[in-house]
């Protein structure tokens, strides 16, 4: 894509942005007014609905105040509204998958799920139980994934919920797509498109036919991949449904690109990049563009290719991606080979590796992390549990010696003056007793808080150490030393320089690592040894 193109893209966004902005202007004054309002309420259950509703309305609009849905969890808290506290720790979840921040997410609905497991919404448990399975699946953590992809599925068939069973079997084929099982991935997704083409639910054929070719893709049946995806095209488009449509184009640019058909790959990819723009779709933006640069390259347009790399690149860098990273540092490993660069092929090599490990690394410390404090603030949501039930037994108890009060007053004077004496004193010490407990749960809710924070500052980095495997392969001293001036990126007059020996020897020193290492060049040398 030229620069032209992409001037176009932006100028674009920037005039779509311009005419929404008065709008946006009233809309959000509007539904400031309304919170406002509602904050002023009394403390109750129906105040919490209508704040969850509020958010919801702004998630619509997609003007997200989350300070309506941290207000209605406070509440929620307070008068411990079992299913606010679920519906507002589940939105948290989804607004903190959304932007990247899976350890919170899994933290959020977790919680919900926890307060869910004590009520009797069993559709809300389903949609947290699948958006568990989702963030999960996120994070590369498949048995995790499944675990709750099957328990959403078990759920939402007992209740006879198509849309939350399509959901289940959705994720569940797109797990096994990752894990390579594609006769298990099949079997799934035609399951979901039988049930959407009973329920006439036109989104949902486009999707399933979309994940049916996918499938057939990575099984390299290409012709069978091509049906599915084409149909699935002509679908999104009857609908006019641009989103869907672009993700279309870029599976079938991915389809022509496996076949080494890169001309005609390029052309979808071009169609989709309009599309993602105007959608702000960063992620499958960044996708696109690094693979027009592969196909570039394929076709000997260097220049070109390094250029959408490099963009991709730094889009995918952007939203923290890590495998469209991960793509765009492989991609530039195939350009500075084909370019005879192999230091700058080595760098992008190992910093591909880097982030490949780091994404299973960062994921199994973050369900680490997530379990730690899933078990942490179960203990202090029980105790906050005890406490408002304590508050609410002290409640009861009061309206209870009340009532009889009245009944006893009417006896006689000074029977009404003794116990209106006596009332004056119980409801002291009873709002006493009130405050103190509220005091304990807002100090539970506290640590709860600091917890969280706390486990978002762990890290983990691995290292490897590469060198203590050379002896498989038979490498003599000398061999191994010329081997690591080789990772270094150090050419044949360097090696031979560092080593006062001849390039001559050298050479041999080399042809002797590839023979042992049965390869035919430095980089596959150095994949040889990476790899095992």
């Amino acid at each position: 894509m030229n620069k032209k193109n992409i001037l176009i893209s932006i100028l674009f966004l920037v005039v779509t942005i311009g005419s929404f902005s008065q709008n946006t202007t009233s809309i959000n004054k509007e539904n400031e007014s309304l919170f406002e309002a509602l904050k002023a309420q009394p403390n109750s259950i129906k105040k919490v609905d209508n704040l969850i509703s509020l958010y919801k309305k702004t998630l619509k609009e997609k003007h997200v105040n989350n300070a309506i849905i941290n207000e209605a969890l406070k509440i929620s808290e307070k008068i411990y509204y079992l299913d606010g506290l679920a519906e507002c720790y589940n939105r948290k979840g989804l607004y903190a998958r959304r932007h990247f921040d899976y350890s919170n997410s899994l933290t959020f609905h977790k919680r919900a799920l926890n307060y869910l497991n004590k009520t009797t919404d069993t559709l809300l448990k389903i949609k947290c139980l699948n958006n568990l399975g989702v963030t999960f699946h996120k994070l590369n953590l498949e048995k995790e994934s499944f675990e709750y992809y099957f328990k959403a599925l078990k759920l939402a068939e007992k209740i006879n919920h198509n849309r939350s069973i399509t959901i289940a079997l959705s994720g569940i084929g797109n797990v096994f797509i990752d894990t390579k099982e594609y006769d298990k991935a099949l079997y799934y997704f035609k399951r979901v498109y039988a049930l959407d083409k009973k329920g006439k639910r036109i989104k949902g054929q486009e999707y399933s036919l979309s994940n049916l070719g996918e499938v057939f893709l990575y099984k390299k049946e290409y012709d069978s991949a091509y049906y599915y995806l084409n149909k699935a095209l002509i679908l999104t488009k009857a609908n006019n449904h641009k989103k869907s449509e672009a993700i279309r184009d870029n599976l079938l640019g991915l389809l022509f690109q496996k076949k080494g058909d890169y001309k005609q790959s390029t052309v979808y990819y071009k169609k989709a990049i309009p599309l993602f723009t105007a959608s702000n779709n960063i992620r499958y933006l960044s996708n696109t563009l690094i693979n027009i640069g592969k196909n570039q390259l394929y076709t000997g347009k260097h220049k070109e290719s390094f250029d959408n790399i490099i963009l991709g690149l730094e889009n995918a860098k952007a939203i923290k991606s890590k495998e469209n990273i991960a793509l765009g540092y492989n991609a530039l490993v195939d350009y500075y080979t084909k370019v005879n660069n192999y230091k700058k092929a080595l760098n992008a090599y190992k910093k591909t590796t880097l982030f490949q490990d780091s994404i299973v690394n960062e994921a199994s410390q973050k369900s680490i992390i997530s379990t730690q404090i899933e078990y942490d603030t179960a203990k202090k949501d029980k105790k906050i549990e005890e406490l408002a039930k304590n508050i609410e037994v002290n409640q009861k108890k009061a309206k209870t010696n009340f009532k009889r009060i009245i009944y006893i007053s009417a006896v006689s004077i000074l029977v009404i003056l003794t116990l209106s004496i006596l009332l004056f004193l119980y409801r002291k010490n009873s709002d006493l007793e009130l405050e103190n407990k509220n005091s304990e749960i807002q100090n539970y809710i506290h640590q709860i808080k600091k917890l969280k924070d706390t486990a978002n500052n762990n890290t983990i980095i691995k290292k490897e150490n590469l060198t203590e495997k050379f002896d498989e392969f038979g490498l003599s001293k000398r061999e191994t030393e010329v081997f690591n001036f080789i990772s270094k990126g150090f050419s044949n007059d360097e090696i031979a320089e560092k080593m006062f020996v001849s390039k001559n020897t050298v050479k041999t020193h080399i042809k002797n690592i590839y023979a042992k290492l049965d390869v035919k060049n430095r980089i596959q040398a150095i994949k040889k040894i990476t790899d095992i």
